[in-house]
């Protein structure tokens, strides 16, 4: 079952990159060596080196302090299985929600907490490079994965994944990270549909995408969270837009695609994919920094 929900997700993502490939969605600056390398990288480095990580820690530390907590809370997926597929799905994309606009946030007062903020925001940050230094970068589906060497190691939604695989929710955890994987992939492709709708010339389709957009993340959303400009720190959601609605603030809803992708970018991070991946100068997102 795991290798066929990870095979379904690198061949849709493939699959949508080839397409963005024969459409010229990623010719003339929209996509850079650069972007090609970071996106090999960090899924590498995701799959082979940080989830196996985290998952030992899990297993050791658990292992040690509560002897026999491996497959511990099985019982509850095999007798409620969609409950706890729901709620599981829920608390993930909290969790995941709640770290993502930390690392957007206004700096914090407290001077350990911009500490920590300067770390996520360190980490986070290649996943907001795209193109090169001439502005004209846009959004590509293998930017899906993409972010710096820490990132994976301290998302609180990650550790919450592998935590429930090692207790026991095997099942939960594959079909609930297999629908978020390929609806985080479908929003990072470089297409609009959801545009169509919310332009269209009958008003109850406009009012029903309107709707939409405030339950589930569609890909113009997210495409403005990685804009230049103010939404830059919104959406900050993977999937569950009402999240963004009633308790983040920070849902945007807009009907036409964003002018500019992507953060301003150094000389060092537009030449070399290591600069991009492995930066560790956490002091640059300090005040003064």
């Amino acid at each position: 079952m795991d290798s066929t929900l990870t095979t379904s997700l690198i061949v849709f993502i493939s699959l949508a990159a080839l397409w963005e490939i024969v459409v010229g969605r990623t010719r003339d600056g929209r996509k850079t060596k650069q972007d090609w390398h970071a996106a090999f990288l960090s899924t590498l480095m995701m799959v082979v080196v940080q989830r196996p990580l985290v998952l030992l820690l899990i297993t050791l530390g658990l292992g040690t302090l509560l002897p026999g907590s491996a497959g511990s809370l099985a019982w509850l997926e095999k007798e409620y299985f969609w409950l706890t597929l729901v709620v599981f799905f829920c608390i993930e994309e909290l969790l995941h929600g709640a770290a993502h606009l930390f690392a957007h946030a206004r700096r914090p007062k407290n001077r350990r907490l911009q500490w920590v903020q300067a770390f996520f925001k360190m980490s986070h940050r290649p996943h907001h490079l795209s193109g090169g230094q001439d502005n004209k970068g846009q959004l590509s589906v293998t930017q899906t994965f993409v972010n710096g060497w820490a990132w994976w190691l301290i998302l609180p939604n990650y550790w919450f994944q592998l935590l429930c695989l090692y207790l026991g929710l095997v099942e939960v955890f594959l079909y609930a990270t297999a629908f978020k994987g390929l609806w985080a992939a479908h929003t990072h492709v470089n297409w609009n549909y959801d545009l169509y709708f919310h332009n269209h010339r009958w008003a109850w389709v406009r009012k029903t995408m309107w709707a939409l957009s405030h339950l589930l993340v569609f890909p113009t959303q997210h495409h403005h969270h990685h804009a230049r400009g103010p939404n830059s720190a919104r959406n900050v959601t993977s999937t569950l837009a009402i999240y963004d609605w009633l308790i983040f603030g920070t849902l945007a809803i807009e009907k036409e695609k964003p002018k500019t992708y992507g953060w301003r970018q150094k000389d060092d991070e537009a030449n070399s994919v290591l600069k991009r991946y492995f930066n560790y100068d956490v002091r640059q997102y300090m005040p003064k920094g």
